[in-house]
């Protein structure tokens, strides 16, 4: 029997937990544990995920292992995820992959800021369409642009791209093609309203 549980705060507000079958609670703790996983829905964010195991502690935050998630900033799958419900957090970790429009990127952590709707990649950060390599990805969920921070290299097809000794910034910023799809144009110097954006995470 199926059975849902309301647990936080804004901008986790609306989040429901599905489990897919044992469901423990412990009533010193407060900490419910689903052994067998579950799925968990946030109709505020749109952030969906479905995990083999979750544990959380309502209105505080939820844990998760082999995860599926999928949002605005995209779809991915991740080892470990923890939602931190009292600062609108999501981070997920453990060789993760994402694809979302024209982008995709394999990191070893995510941190997602709800309120903000920027996704940050740091660890190993690689891409795949496009190809490149960074120290820090920033995605601007809402419009998609995407800034690399730090060391990195950038092909974009006829030519490449590499950061200054010491690090540097190079913007992708979306763009819709004549046959529907969309791809990245790059820009060594960020526009203001770029760096606006994404100041409060760099």
């Amino acid at each position: 029997m199926l059975s849902t549980t309301a647990l936080a705060a804004a901008p986790f507000a609306g989040l429901t937990v599905t489990p897919a079958g044992a469901q423990q609670y412990d009533i010193t703790t407060g900490i419910t544990t689903l052994p067998d996983g579950g799925s968990i829905v946030d109709q505020d964010t749109g952030v969906a995920l479905e995990a083999r195991r979750i544990v959380y502690l309502a209105g505080v935050y939820v844990d998760a292992w082999g995860v599926r998630v999928a949002g605005t900033f995209g779809e991915v799958d991740a080892e470990e995820l923890r939602i931190d419900l009292v600062a609108g957090v999501l981070t997920a970790t453990g060789g993760l992959s994402l694809t979302r429009e024209a982008l995709t990127v394999n990191a070893h952590q995510l941190t997602y800021h709800a309120a903000g709707q920027v996704a940050v990649f740091a660890g190993g950060v690689t891409g795949s369409n496009p190809r490149f390599e960074s120290e820090r990805v920033l995605l601007d969920v809402a419009s998609g642009d995407v800034l690399l921070d730090g060391e990195y290299t950038f092909e974009g097809g006829v030519f490449a791209l590499q950061s200054p000794e010491g690090g540097g910034m190079l913007a992708l910023r979306l763009v819709a093609k004549g046959d529907g799809g969309a791809a990245y144009d790059a820009a060594t110097e960020p526009a203001p309203e770029l760096l606006e954006r994404f100041a409060p995470y760099l």
